[in-house]
């Protein structure tokens, strides 16, 4: 039986994206243990801050935004609102985010 080539493209792309998922997942889950605490959520997604934060000073200002009337944003406000992501994706309210927990949408 041959599988159409759209059926291999399907398959294709779905490996792909259960790939990239597994490395978004490895790349939260710092230590390796099949779990994401709060401390490496927030460390994954501070990432960004601070390559934003162009002069380190913990404070994103409208010109590192690259956002016209943007607010200020701190670091702290920044950690605030990611616990609190977490917090909703942490169905289960284990303190601990299991992959599809994750993954899932957020909400």
């Amino acid at each position: 039986m041959r599988a159409s080539p759209a059926l291999l493209l399907v398959l294709l792309w779905a490996g792909g994206a259960v790939a990239q998922a597994d490395d978004y997942f490895a790349k939260v889950d710092l230590d390796g243990d099949g779990r994401v605490s709060l401390p490496e959520f927030l460390e994954r997604m501070g990432f960004a801050f601070g390559q934003m934060d162009v002069d380190g000073d913990g404070v994103l200002e409208p010109h590192e935004q690259h956002v016209p009337n943007a607010r200020a944003i701190t670091l702290a406000e920044h950690h605030e609102r990611f616990t609190a992501q977490f917090r909703r994706q942490d169905s289960n309210g284990d303190s601990l985010l299991t992959r599809a927990e994750l993954l899932a949408p957020p909400r």
